[in-house]
């Protein structure tokens, strides 16, 4: 595998499924040296694939901030330690495992998707569906 991309975020909660449903749709494009998951939330369990990967893409929901509208891409450093508030892993942090327990430090980035709507039941909004276009032509060019 050269390129693993993570889609994470609740399904049932509107906007923040469309990091898992991103994924989905990477996988249906069948790439040899793609491996996509789309997962409920971030696990230690993960690092283990992002260390056979030479290139790891986080996907996940952004609740819109003022004047920002546009999907984005950052990268990611690896950062120690996390909260123990909280329940949920950080791409960053993940990426600190990976660096730790497997000695690889495989590029990484999150995509970030603007989300409004988070309500249970709730489909994806056309904000998100935008973002979630522009991402998968990005993904595309990445792999293409």
């Amino acid at each position: 595998m050269k390129t693993l991309m993570i889609g994470y975020g609740n399904s049932l909660r509107g906007d923040d499924g469309v990091g898992p449903w991103v994924a989905e749709q990477v996988a249906a494009w069948n790439l040899p040296e793609v491996r996509s998951l789309s997962v409920h939330q971030l696990t230690p369990e993960l690092a283990a694939e992002m260390a056979e990967a030479e290139v790891v893409f986080f996907i996940d929901a952004c609740a819109i901030e003022a004047g920002k509208t546009q999907a984005r891409i950052d990268p990611i450093a690896s950062q120690t330690g996390r909260s123990q508030l909280d329940h949920l892993w950080s791409p960053s942090v993940l990426l600190h495992l990976v660096n730790t327990l497997y000695d690889a430090d495989p590029v990484t980035y999150q995509i970030l998707i603007p989300a409004i709507q988070f309500d249970y039941g709730a489909p994806l909004s056309a904000i998100a569906l935008e973002g979630s276009d522009w991402s998968l032509e990005t993904l595309k060019n990445y792999v293409g």
